[in-house]
């Protein structure tokens, strides 16, 4: 009993009065300029990406999954505030190959009320993860000399190519293009590409290394004259 009376003569004292005041207010003011004047309860829909989660190492994602509208409630300056925090998922944890249904789930902060997903599942596509070993083609700008072109090696001289099976398949070949108007660098590099037959790049697959550096054997003729 006396503890809960020092507790109130604490409280009431004026100077920790109106510092409880002040702070009250304070909390009000910036609740009040976080809804934009408003504290009441409010309901809004959001449009959300949905992230793939656990997806097993030997698969790939071909299709992404379909963006969600999510229907949420709270109070006006929560789901100003919060808003950004809301998220959309999916467990693909002991997925298979091809196309599958899962549930989405969503997850926001305290306050902020789910009230409805739409869709509530979507279908994802995956296909097995291949790599693949090519050699790689040197397309040449700005040579003049055959003989020069044909003293040129990459480095390495083959790439490994990785991804959905679909889009290793269509690959036909893979190529840097190296131009040595200028002259070639020690530290020169170049872009590797991964074209299919018609000489279209493939942009879906991870090529390493992503660039090559070219190396110049010196000819014949150059060598007898060295000696």
């Amino acid at each position: 009993m006396r503890l809960a009376r020092r507790i109130w003569a604490f409280l009431t004292s004026p100077d920790i009065y109106w510092r409880l005041f002040s702070l009250l207010l304070a909390v009000i003011l910036w609740l009040l300029a976080a809804g934009d004047g408003s504290l009441g309860e409010a309901e809004r829909t959001v449009t959300l990406a949905v992230e793939v989660q656990n997806l097993p190492a030997d698969l790939v994602l071909v299709e992404e999954p379909e963006p969600v509208q999510v229907r949420v409630r709270g109070l006006s300056p929560l789901l100003n505030r919060g808003e950004s925090s809301i998220s959309a998922s999916i467990n693909l944890r002991g997925a298979q190959a091809g196309t599958e249904t899962y549930n989405v789930e969503v997850s926001g902060p305290l306050g902020i009320q789910i009230l409805s997903v739409t869709p509530g599942w979507v279908s994802v596509y995956t296909e097995e993860l291949v790599e693949a070993v090519f050699p790689v083609t040197l397309a040449l700008l700005g040579v003049e000399r055959a003989e020069f072109a044909a003293g040129l090696t990459p480095r390495p001289e083959v790439v490994t190519l990785k991804g959905a099976r679909s889009v290793v398949d269509e690959v036909d070949h893979v190529v840097a293009y190296v131009n040595v108007g200028g002259g070639l660098g020690a530290g020169n590099s170049f872009p590797v590409r991964a074209l299919d037959a018609q000489g279209r790049g493939i942009l879906a697959v991870e090529i390493d290394p992503p660039q090559i550096t070219v190396e110049l054997k010196a000819s014949e003729s150059e060598e007898t004259r060295e000696e």
